[in-house]
């Protein structure tokens, strides 16, 4: 199978502090500072890359050091089967995440990403030619590009997680609704309005969409066709850092899917490299760098 990813890249940072075991007694020392790429190209090429899979990675980054940093970084790693076109653009390049602790419990995104225009990517759609399938996360921003990809023939693999829209169920809708033409894989987050979003997906599912995804993060995830629904809870594993773990279940499933597999198999597959992914060190994958202890 060959993907293509097409997207933001940053250069993630994970603060992990320490805390006395009193609530009361809190102490904000910081016990490491953990650096790699993120983004979603970058996780999904990284899990396509694990399974063997021909990947393209197209992703902007800022002519900032953090932007120099992900190049440097992606240069390092560079895995086979792998072509990588990366285009500055915007002004930064960092996503700061911090842990309070390794329980999975509280995730806090201090800095955004990337604020460059990834509409500029839709000059380079022509590289996904002969792919079996594009992924790109389907954020305001992305029209034109996303126009560019399903107009080169290749499914698209559609992540419909942005951030406000699940928390506003009626944004979503008329977000998606338009975005559904050349869509094989609809990929939604239901952390926020769960049962309305699950709605959207089987609507997707009946109409343009092969197949729609809806991942709720330490609750599981839910696969659906035109035909049938399936759920399955998430392992029961150590989180450690989440960031990554929707696109790294989409892209395992994708793999699996593609292959043969049934839709309850191919989700079971996506949710062990999930669970994987979450229960590793941020530095432990792809082009990931671990830094010296800070404090």
């Amino acid at each position: 199978m060959k993907i293509a990813a097409y997207g933001e890249l940053s250069l993630h940072v994970s603060v992990v502090p320490t805390h006395a075991p009193a609530p009361a007694d809190r102490q904000f020392l910081l016990r490491g500072v953990d650096m790699e790429v993120g983004g979603s190209p970058h996780y999904v090429a990284a899990q396509a890359s694990a399974q063997g899979d021909s990947v393209l990675l197209v992703g902007t980054v800022a002519p900032d050091p953090a932007g120099r940093w992900v190049r440097d970084a992606l240069t390092r790693w560079g895995p086979p089967a792998t072509s990588i076109h990366v285009v500055d653009v915007g002004t930064r390049s960092t996503r700061l995440v911090l842990t309070p602790d390794y329980s999975g419990g509280d995730i806090d995104i201090l800095a955004d990403p990337a604020d460059g225009d990834v509409d500029v990517l839709a000059h380079h759609a022509a590289l996904s030619d002969g792919s079996d399938y594009a992924h790109l996360s389907c954020f305001p921003g992305t029209e034109r590009l996303r126009d560019a990809l399903v107009g080169s023939g290749v499914p698209l693999i559609a992540d419909f997680g942005f951030l406000p829209w699940r928390r506003d169920p009626a944004a979503l809708a008329r977000a998606v609704a338009p975005q559904l033409v050349g869509v094989a894989v609809a990929v939604f987050n239901g952390s926020g309005a769960a049962a309305e979003t699950v709605r959207l997906a089987r609507e997707a599912a009946r109409s343009e969409v092969r197949v729609s995804l809806v991942t709720f993060g330490k609750d599981g995830a839910l696969v659906c066709d035109a035909h049938t629904t399936h759920c399955l809870p998430a392992r029961n594993v150590q989180v450690v850092n989440p960031v990554g773990a929707g696109d790294t279940l989409t892209t395992a499933f994708v793999h699996a899917w593609h292959h043969g597999a049934s839709l309850d198999v191919a989700l079971d597959h996506g949710q062990a490299a999930a669970a994987r992914h979450v229960s590793r060190h941020p530095a432990g994958v792809g082009a990931g760098a671990r830094t010296g202890g800070a404090g």
